[in-house]
């Protein structure tokens, strides 16, 4: 015996296998959404610092508007005072940049995490790569990754990757 499948039949089904894909892909568990928002902002605009134009700069916001609703890698929700800190950090370092600071060893009020060499991580390098080597941002990344060099989630580039992204 042969069974034969509608029209209807195929079409429901299909629509069933899309609803069920739709519904698994709906649920977020994203920690940290504003958090990541206010951090990557100030990351971008701190890039105008490293020679980023403002067009860059602008379009660094917009596509981490977006990324960030992935959150950050931290499992726990950061404080609205820990984000606040994390941002003034990132707007120090983009200070100390446009002073000249070569390495963060010129840029001592912005302690680094412990495993951080500050002789070895140039201001432009936090801002662009690797913000969780500030102390104040450090929770950006789960606590076993602190001090690591590649967050997947805050990257807001280096001042050229905002032309050619």
């Amino acid at each position: 015996m042969r069974l034969r499948l509608g029209p209807r039949h195929l079409l429901a089904a299909a629509l069933g296998l899309l609803a069920g894909s739709v519904a698994s892909a709906c649920g977020s568990n994203a920690v940290g959404i504003d958090a990541c928002r206010e951090i990557e902002t100030a990351r971008c605009e701190a890039t105008q610092a490293c020679g980023a134009t403002e067009a860059e700069a602008t379009f660094c916001i917009d596509l981490y508007r977006d990324q960030c609703l992935h959150g950050i890698q931290n499992d726990v929700e950061p404080s609205a005072d820990a984000t606040a800190l994390c941002v003034e950090a990132v707007r120090a370092v983009a200070g100390c940049a446009r002073a000249g600071a070569a390495t963060m060893a010129d840029c001592p009020a912005e302690p680094l995490v412990a495993s951080a060499d500050p002789a070895a991580i140039a201001p432009c390098l936090v801002i662009t790569r690797k913000p969780e080597q500030l102390a104040d941002c450090a929770f950006v990344v789960k606590p076993a990754d602190a001090g690591t060099t590649t967050p997947a989630t805050t990257d807001a580039g280096d001042a050229g990757d905002a032309a050619t992204d």
